[in-house]
């Protein structure tokens, strides 16, 4: 069987999130000693963990932020301002506890696990055999960047992860990446599954130039000229002008959906990563929550089209999953409150009157 085989019967394994859990759920937050939905967004992103897990009791304190890690051959079309040698130099730093949210996530109590899914460089500490699925996509302006088959193999590996994650006892899962010359892919997927200008979804990353910005725009133009990109199929759209970082990610979104677990987007990449999942399994947005509104020029864009609304916006474009690393505190605070705080029966307090 194909990896392409493979995938397509297990996305026929994601079933929406459940209907009474969340129902239970929003029940007991009615009855909570506060004003009825003064906690807003985080009452909301209670209720609809509660409906991810089958359950309306339960706990967020094992956290993971899965980065995948990946090179991009559209690099050498001069769409970045560093070169592909930092995908590898970071990677490793992620091990080193030597990244932005190395520190943020020691604070937000997750645990980082970085994954070598596609980069040039094997990095010691990171790369195993197992997870890796080619050295690198190839120039996009030159032809496909990867075949389906490593399309597929990708989002397999990134399903995979989140299972052994869940057996590990993760109740919810951050997405981050690193990979140089990412926001040119994900701009490219972007423009061609929701029909969209590239110019219209395009930023600068890392701070390119107008004149860089212009070459990236073109080169993304241009790319998806060539390959035809068939947008009634994510996949295709993946392997014609996508990343194996983003096909990892939207491997991580459907795993969540399999394995039950909640998966946070973080910015720009990553919710293109989820757009991709939800092509490929519509149920899988059940069970995503969105971090923060990018900086990116797109970032909103993805998470209006997913019908997702943000806890923060911080304006930040760091990449790395600093974003959902960002809120996971929230939802800590959410769930206290919710699972901790006593009744209006228990405080004996007349019940607030439900708003219109």
């Amino acid at each position: 069987m194909t990896a392409e085989e493979k995938l397509r019967e297990v996305l026929k394994q994601i079933v929406p999130a459940d209907a009474e859990s969340m129902e239970k759920a929003k029940q007991r937050w009615k009855t909570v000693g506060k004003p009825l939905f003064s906690l807003g967004k985080l009452e909301d992103a209670v209720i609809r963990i509660a409906g991810i897990k089958g359950k309306p009791v339960y706990s967020l304190d094992r956290k993971g932020l899965v980065i995948m890690c990946a090179d991009n051959g559209v690099v050498a079309e001069g769409v970045t301002q560093t070169g592909q040698e930092v995908t590898a130099i970071v990677a490793e730093n992620f091990t080193k506890k030597e990244t932005s949210v190395c520190l943020m996530a020691e604070v937000a109590g997750v645990d980082l696990y970085p994954v070598d899914i596609g980069m040039v460089t094997d990095v010691p500490s990171v790369t195993r055999d197992e997870y890796k699925v080619a050295y690198g996509t190839k120039d996009m302006m030159k032809g496909p960047a990867m075949t389906r088959e490593q399309a597929a193999q990708a989002v397999l590996n990134g399903i995979r992860i989140v299972r052994e994650l869940a057996d590990r006892g993760y109740d919810i899962l951050a997405t981050g990446e690193m990979g140089i010359g990412n926001t040119t892919t994900s701009s490219a997927v972007v423009s061609v599954l929701l029909e969209k200008d590239v110019e219209a979804v395009t930023g600068r990353g890392a701070g390119l130039s107008s004149e860089g910005l212009r070459r990236k725009v073109q080169v993304i133009r241009e790319s998806i000229r060539l390959n035809e990109p068939d947008r009634r199929s994510a996949l295709d759209v993946l392997a014609k002008v996508g990343g194996l970082d983003i096909a990892g990610l939207a491997g991580v979104f459907l795993g969540g959906a399999l394995c039950h677990i909640p998966v946070m987007i973080d910015g720009f990449i990553s919710s293109a990563a989820a757009l991709c999942a939800v092509k490929m399994a519509p149920e899988c947005r059940d069970y995503m929550l969105a971090s923060h509104r990018s900086g990116e020029t797109a970032g909103g864009m993805v998470l209006d089209a997913l019908g997702l609304s943000e806890f923060i916006d911080c304006n930040m474009s760091l990449g790395e999953g600093s974003g959902a690393v960002a809120a996971m505190p929230l939802l800590d605070m959410g769930l206290s409150v919710y699972l901790k705080m006593s009744t209006f029966d228990e405080i004996k307090v007349e019940q607030y009157e439900e708003y219109e």
